[in-house]
C-alpha cells in the first residue's frame, strides 16, 4: 500500500468515524480521493456520510453568514458617522468574510469559490439548468446534484438567483468602501443609503427564501416518505450523471439533453446538434 492510499484511507476513516457521531469533517471529506462515477456509477452519493456532508456545509454557512449579515447591517448604521479615512478599516473585514461566505456557498453549489463565478450561477438558476461536473472530485458532483434538487424545488430557484446577484452586487460595493480613499468623489462610492439598502436586501433574500429554501431541500422530515431522503435523491442524481457519462464518453454533442461543462472554462457544452 502506497503512502497516498494510507493518508486516504486514514482521513476516510476519520470522516466516518465523526459521521457516526452525526458530525462531519468538511475539509477531510473534501481532501478524500475517489472516482466519482468509476468505482460504483456514483453509488457513493446515497451514502450516509455525502448527505452530512451537505447538512455540515449549510449548517457552516448558515452560521457565518448570520455573523457576516449582522456585522454588515452594524457597519452600514456607521457609516454616516464614520471618517471616509476609517472606511477600509470598517469595510475590509466584511469584504474579506463576503469572500469567505462564497467559498462557503461552493459546498452547495458547483464551480463557487470566487466573486466571478456569483453571475454564472445566476444565470443557471434563472434558466434552471445547472452545468454538468467539471472535472471528476466527488464534491462537484455533489454540488451538481444539490443545485439540481434547488433549482426543482417550488420557487427556490428564483430565491436563489435573485439573492445570487444581489450578493454579488454586496460584494462589489464592499470592495469599493474597502479602498475608498479620502480624495475619492463623492459620487464615485457607494451612500450610506445604498449600503444599509444592500444591507438589509441581503438579509431579506437569505433569510425569507433562500435559507428556508434550501432547509426543506436538505433536510429530511420525520415523515420522508420512501425514496424521497436527501441521500436518495443525491445518489439518483449523481448515478443520472455517472450514467449519461457512461453512454456518451467523450462526445461533445449528442448527449440527450442536460446542460453540460466542456471541463475546461465551466462554460455549457451544446446538448445537441
Amino acid at each position: 500500500m502506497t503512502l497516498k492510499s494510507v493518508t486516504t484511507a486514514v482521513l476516510a476513516s476519520a470522516a466516518f468515524a465523526l459521521a457516526a457521531c452525526g458530525e462531519v469533517d468538511l475539509a477531510a471529506y473534501e481532501r478524500e480521493e475517489f472516482s466519482a462515477c468509476y468505482a460504483d456509477g456514483g453509488a457513493w452519493a446515497g451514502e450516509d456520510l455525502a448527505a452530512r456532508y451537505v447538512e455540515g456545509g449549510f449548517d457552516d454557512l448558515d452560521r457565518h453568514f448570520a455573523r457576516f449579515l449582522d456585522d454588515f447591517e452594524q457597519a452600514a448604521g456607521k457609516v454616516r458617522s464614520q471618517s471616509r479615512a476609517d472606511w477600509p478599516t470598517l469595510f475590509a473585514p466584511l469584504h474579506e468574510a463576503a469572500q469567505a461566505n462564497i467559498v462557503r456557498l461552493g459546498r452547495l453549489l458547483p464551480r463557487m469559490n470566487r466573486p466571478l463565478d456569483l453571475a454564472p450561477m445566476t444565470g443557471q438558476f434563472e434558466e434552471r439548468a445547472i452545468w454538468w461536473p467539471r472535472g471528476d472530485h466527488h464534491t462537484e458532483f455533489l454540488g451538481v446534484a444539490l443545485a439540481q434538487e434547488f433549482a426543482g424545488h417550488q420557487n427556490l430557484a428564483d430565491h436563489i438567483a435573485t439573492f445570487l446577484s444581489h450578493f454579488e452586487g454586496a460584494e462589489a460595493l464592499l470592495l469599493d468602501l474597502k479602498y475608498a480613499e479620502v480624495g475619492d468623489s463623492g459620487a464615485d462610492l457607494p451612500s450610506a443609503q445604498d449600503v444599509a439598502r444592500t444591507a438589509r436586501q441581503l438579509r431579506e433574500d437569505w433569510e425569507g427564501g433562500v435559507r428556508p429554501g434550501m432547509m426543506r431541500v436538505i433536510f429530511d422530515r420525520p415523515d420522508m416518505p420512501v425514496g424521497e431522503s436527501l441521500s436518495e435523491r443525491l445518489r439518483t442524481r449523481v448515478t443520472t450523471i455517472c450514467d449519461s457519462y457512461a453512454e456518451c464518453g467523450d462526445r461533445e454533442y449528442g448527449c440527450g439533453g442536460g446542460a453540460a461543462s466542456d471541463g475546461l472554462t465551466g462554460e455549457p457544452m451544446d446538448a445537441g446538434s
